[in-house]
């Protein structure tokens, strides 16, 4: 089975990270797959020769997050689909571990996982908003009882699901327990080819950071009936920067906020339209 690594990227300063990870792995990707926006692209061919990396560049002149990750998926020709971040540093095993779990599973159309934050600085592991005890208790305490699974998710209740009211939950089995879920970090997640040929990410004008863009590409795959997994076995490390923390900022908060019930009007179409309602 081959592996395609998609990465969209404004050319971001950890990208060397990624890359010597990737060099490392103990399976190599067949092709890495890097969507370019806004950045000097021959600066990152050169980077990406220097680690000696098979990679395919694009370069992505419209359009926002979720159009170049369907810029990247169009172009992938792997058996296997891994989507991920500029600012991340995998294990040397991730990609093997995926193969492994692809093949353990083969009639799992998704396997994904988590990420860990690493501060570069000290080289210290630092904790993520879902290692709080106080959002585990909630998960497992309050969360069953106020946010229940839509129908047609009830399988999906212990990881991350979908609501009644057409809102993304994380349930109690989210970061450390094995179960089937929408996709959790859309920074560490794989997919078949052959299951997802005709499933893609969300695009709308207003789309921009397009918060929960992963979780529509997962729901689009239970509405035909191609199940998720989450595992928290293969992590990756996420680099710690501001970015990764969401800012406080009235305007950003806003705009979340309008996304966010820009992606409930997609999922309500996705819904409006499945045959297994």
């Amino acid at each position: 089975m081959q592996v395609s690594v998609i990465v969209p990227s404004k050319g971001c300063a950890y990208l060397r990270y990624l890359f010597l990870g990737l060099k490392e792995q103990n399976v190599r990707p067949s092709e890495v797959i890097l969507i370019l926006k806004a950045c000097k692209i021959k600066q990152i061919e050169k980077l990406c020769g220097a680690y000696g990396l098979p990679y395919v560049i694009i370069k992505q002149e419209k359009g926002y997050f979720t159009h170049a990750l369907n810029m990247g998926k169009k172009e992938a020709r792997g058996d296997i689909l891994v989507f991920t971040d500029d600012d991340i540093i995998p294990p040397k095993k991730w990609l093997q571990r995926y193969l492994e779990l692809h093949r353990a599973y083969p009639k799992i159309a998704g396997i994904c996982s988590r990420d860990i934050y690493l501060d570069l600085t000290s080289m210290k592991i630092l904790p993520t908003p879902d290692d709080k005890l106080t959002t585990r208790l909630y998960r497992w305490l309050v969360r069953p009882w106020l946010e229940q699974p839509h129908p047609l998710f009830t399988k999906y209740k212990l990881g991350v699901y979908l609501t009644k009211t057409l809102d993304i939950a994380y349930g109690p089995y989210i970061p450390y327990k094995t179960c089937y879920s929408l996709p959790f970090r859309g920074a560490n997640m794989s997919f078949k080819n052959e299951y997802v040929y005709d499933v893609w990410f969300p695009e709308h004008p207003e789309l921009k950071i397009a918060p929960g863009n992963e979780q529509y590409f997962g729901i689009q795959l239970a509405l035909r009936n191609r199940d998720i997994i989450y595992t928290f076995s293969n992590p990756i490390l996420h680099i710690a920067h501001q970015s990764l923390s969401r800012s406080q900022d009235e305007i950003h908060d806003s705009r979340i906020r309008c996304e966010m019930d820009i992606l409930k009007k997609l999922v309500t179409e996705l819904l409006k339209n499945s045959t297994l309602l």
